[in-house]
């Protein structure tokens, strides 16, 4: 899945409704940065909203950092 342009996966666990969201975050600095893993347990599609919250919040704080913070 393609994100506000942040690569993420949505992977099955070993367990029902576990997951495993993977989420490729850029960083400018280093191209071989390691993704960020978060294991989660509920249904396919809130797996899929945390992953969504998870980048909004990535690049909110990437635009605080930057000094283009948008209210």
């Amino acid at each position: 899945m393609n994100y506000e342009g942040i690569e993420c996966d949505i992977r099955a666990g070993l367990g029902r409704n576990e997951w495993a969201i993977v989420i490729y975050f850029p960083e400018p600095s280093d191209p071989f940065a390691p993704s960020c893993v978060v294991k989660f347990q509920g249904t396919r599609e809130e797996a899929n909203s945390v992953a969504r919250r998870r980048i909004r919040n990535w690049l909110k704080r990437q635009r605080v950092k930057s000094g283009h913070c948008k209210s």
